[in-house]
This record gives C-alpha cells, sequence and structure tokens, in this order.
C-alpha cells in the first residue's frame, strides 16, 4: 500500500514537472511540426526526458525500493497516472498553455506521446541493468567453547595455532 501512494505520487511528479517546464518555457522550446527544426529540437527534448527518467528510474531502484522490478512498476504506474492526467491537459490546451499555436500543441503532444513510450520502456531496461548484490555467505555464530579448549593437564588450545 505504502509503494502504491508514493509510486502514485512520483507519477505526479513525473506529469508535473514537465507541464511546469513547458508552462513556464514552451514558447521557445517547443517548435511547431512545419518548422525545419523541430526533430532537432525534439530530439532533444526527447533525451533530456530519457536522461531524467533514468536518473529517477535508478533512485527507484536503489534507494527507495530495492527488489527487482520496482524500476518497472515505477514506469507504469508513471505512464498511466501522466496519461491520465495529460488527457485533461491536452483537452484544454487552450486554458493550460495559452502562449501556445496550434502547430506547438501539436508538437507538445507528439513530444508526450514519445515521453510516455519512454517512460514504459526505460525503467524496466534499468531495472534488468541494475545487478543483483551478491549474497554474503552466512556466517555460523561460533560457540564460546569450541574458540579455545581446555585440556585435563591444563594446557589451552586455540585453533588454527
Amino acid at each position: 500500500m505504502r509503494q502504491g501512494i508514493i509510486l502514485v505520487g512520483l507519477g505526479v511528479a513525473i506529469w508535473a514537472v514537465p507541464t511546469l517546464f513547458f508552462l513556464l518555457f514552451g514558447k521557445w522550446v517547443v517548435l511547431e511540426t512545419e518548422d525545419p527544426y523541430f526533430g532537432s529540437s525534439l530530439f532533444l527534448l526527447e533525451m533530456l526526458s530519457f536522461l531524467l527518467l533514468i536518473g529517477m528510474a535508478l533512485i527507484v531502484r536503489l534507494k527507495l525500493f530495492r527488489e527487482r522490478g520496482s524500476a518497472t512498476r515505477f514506469g507504469f504506474v508513471a505512464a498511466a497516472v501522466g496519461l491520465l492526467l495529460s488527457t485533461y491537459t491536452v483537452w484544454h490546451r487552450e486554458s493550460v498553455f495559452p502562449a501556445f499555436n496550434e502547430g506547438q500543441h501539436h508538437s507538445y503532444t507528439v513530444w508526450m506521446t514519445l515521453a510516455y513510450a519512454l517512460t514504459l520502456v526505460v525503467p524496466a531496461v534499468v531495472d534488468r541493468l541494475v545487478k543483483e548484490p551478491a549474497k554474503q555467505p552466512e556466517v555460523l555464530p561460533e560457540k564460546e567453547h569450541e574458540a579455545a579448549t581446555v585440556h585435563s593437564d591444563n594446557t589451552m588450545e586455540q585453533p588454527g595455532l
């Protein structure tokens, strides 16, 4: 239950951060689909998304939930929550992104679609690449009387000497 709530919270954050980024800087970084530099702009935005997803997946897998599959669960939950919230964002695009023209709305939707595809794939790949820690051999506690044996002639024998 606790893990689910945390993953939903991270999913909301994964949606909120880029939405706020595009709200603040979208007028300058989102090019229209007809623009000759649209491809390179989209590539750079997707690479930024890719790097952020790698970082978040590593945090989830190595710090928050150390079990195998936790980053994959994070990707699924983040994609589901983000897609639901982005549906509302795209539906009310004129009020959410008033500075965008129609071409920029299309570009944002293209970026968003590719970013959610990355959200499904990248954490799963990170989950597969993170190695399980090597299991330590179980050390059995030594009994005190085995550490030093006293003989009947009052001489002491210690193991390994």
